[in-house]
């Protein structure tokens, strides 16, 4: 049974799409077979694969904007040999219902990966998800939460201080989100990356950008898919 992975945050520009196509590019890359769902209706992941004349990334891209991913994705993924399915999530989401296509992907997904810039503006404007993470956490509880710090700047004080100020600001919120160890730095290769059709994996083996992305990707092996098995 194929592993579903979402990546969300109602806050647009927190990398959400970059973080789910170079994780993808990780996980191929590690040998397992991956499909990314472009939840999105701006279609970033869709027009990456598409701006090469021939796809150059070794994992496959569909469309899927819809509120009923829930119900779609698993039949999908019954009738493939995917082992894992990423969701890349629209920016926004609701408090009521479920009818919104990010509640639909919460629920379709084992575990859920937030990007957030390491401010305190990003993740306060994180934070307001906790309440549909909450709700969703009632139908399935064993779902697992995790907090990416993305395009972080080492060099000044919130780089270097930014884990302790998202384990101050996500702890005791009436979820469990735990703090990836691994930090993703804003680095050129994450932005040459897409322009070429490729992942920072393809585009620039030797980098320090992939060099991460291998390093979330063990770590999201770990967390995700062995603690599933």
């Amino acid at each position: 049974m194929a592993i579903t992975i979402a990546i969300a945050n109602q806050k647009g520009g927190c990398g959400k799409t970059t973080t789910c196509m170079n994780l993808a590019g990780g996980l191929s890359a590690a040998g397992l077979r991956v499909l990314v769902v472009d939840a999105d209706p701006q279609g970033s992941a869709t027009e990456w694969r598409n701006r090469s004349e021939e796809s150059r990334l070794s994992f496959d891209v569909i469309a899927m904007s819809t509120s009923s991913i829930h119900k779609e994705l698993p039949r999908v993924i019954k009738n493939s040999s995917y082992e894992v399915a990423i969701i890349d999530c629209p920016p926004g989401t609701e408090t009521k219902g479920f009818g919104t296509v990010t509640r639909s992907a919460l629920l379709a997904a084992d575990c859920v990966i937030i990007p957030s810039r390491p401010t305190p503006i990003d993740f306060l404007a994180t934070s307001i998800m906790l309440p549909v993470l909450a709700d969703v956490a009632t139908i399935k509880p064993e779902q697992r939460v995790f907090l990416l710090l993305n395009a972080k700047h080492s060099s000044n004080r919130l780089g270097r201080t930014a884990k302790e100020g998202a384990i101050a600001m996500f702890s005791d919120q009436g979820i469990k989100i735990d703090i990836l160890q691994t930090e993703i730095h804003d680095r050129t290769a994450f932005a040459e990356a897409p322009a070429s059709g490729q992942t920072v994996v393809e585009f620039a083996p030797s980098s320090k950008a992939a060099e991460e992305i291998l390093f979330l990707t063990k770590e999201v092996i770990k967390l995700c898919l062995v603690a599933q098995q």
